[in-house]
């Protein structure tokens, strides 16, 4: 007998996430003053990630996240060693997914000049590179990268991320067993990033506009990064319960 699939509401746990955070306001505020002084400190490493205190960063706000699902699901305790180096298997895979996707996604455009296509498709080539080269805090270049990770999401950050919310509870992490239950889901999983990331888009462009140098959109991600992992532990709940 085959497994019933189910099908995601999007609505619904849009609605559900933000439903939690209003009943659980006063415990979200220590998690929300957290996440905004570590985004404070990110904001202030001269070169991000690149910057060598990126590294210590990047893994303390990784324990960060695993310490709020814990919390989210109430795994005590909710710093667990063994199960954080277990979630970092399915993270590790979506990171591998995510960078195969990405490198087939920027070699696609040379295809065509491999094969012959000159003329026209050149001129549009062209205009591609240069809209690449822009400074990196364009707008334009914001924009691909979100039209890129929209269109890889569903295999190369909605599944695996799921697998890694269930590795920190302690159960499996197998993506294989996460396209299992959520088979038909791709349409959704795509609805889903789309309207996640319109807030995101809005919010990147009002701090260039207002010229906050990322203090606008350290504060707007301090809040609404906990309403969008609380929105994939709604994901996770419907698939998994």
């Amino acid at each position: 007998m085959t497994d019933q699939v189910k099908i995601l509401h999007v609505k619904k746990v849009l609605k559900d996430a933000y439903q939690y955070m209003h009943q659980n306001e006063h415990t979200l505020r220590v998690i929300w003053l957290i996440n905004f002084l570590l985004c404070a400190i990110f904001n202030l490493l001269p070169g991000g990630l690149s910057n060598p205190i990126g590294l210590i960063w990047s893994i303390i706000y990784y324990v960060f996240w695993c310490v709020f699902f814990r919390f989210y699901y109430q795994k005590k305790p909710y710093f667990c060693f063994s199960k954080v180096c277990a979630s970092a298997i399915p993270s590790s895979k979506m990171i591998f997914i995510t960078f195969g996707l990405l490198f087939f996604l920027l070699i696609l455009p040379f295809i065509p000049l491999l094969m012959g296509f000159h003329n026209k498709y050149l001129l549009l080539f062209e205009r591609y590179m240069s809209a690449l080269q822009m400074p990196q805090t364009s707008v334009l270049n914001v924009l691909i990268f979100s039209l890129i990770f929209l269109l890889i999401s569903p295999f190369a950050f909605c599944r695996p991320y799921l697998a890694w919310i269930s590795a920190l509870q302690g159960f499996s992490g197998s993506i294989r067993k996460v396209l299992k239950k959520t088979r038909g889901n791709n349409i959704k999983f795509l609805s889903l990033i789309f309207l996640l990331n319109l807030p995101c888009f809005v919010a990147y462009g009002a701090d260039v506009m207002l010229k906050c140098h990322g203090w606008f959109s350290c504060g707007f991600y301090s809040i609404y990064l906990i309403y969008f992992n609380i929105v994939f532990a709604k994901v996770y709940d419907y698939f998994y319960q």
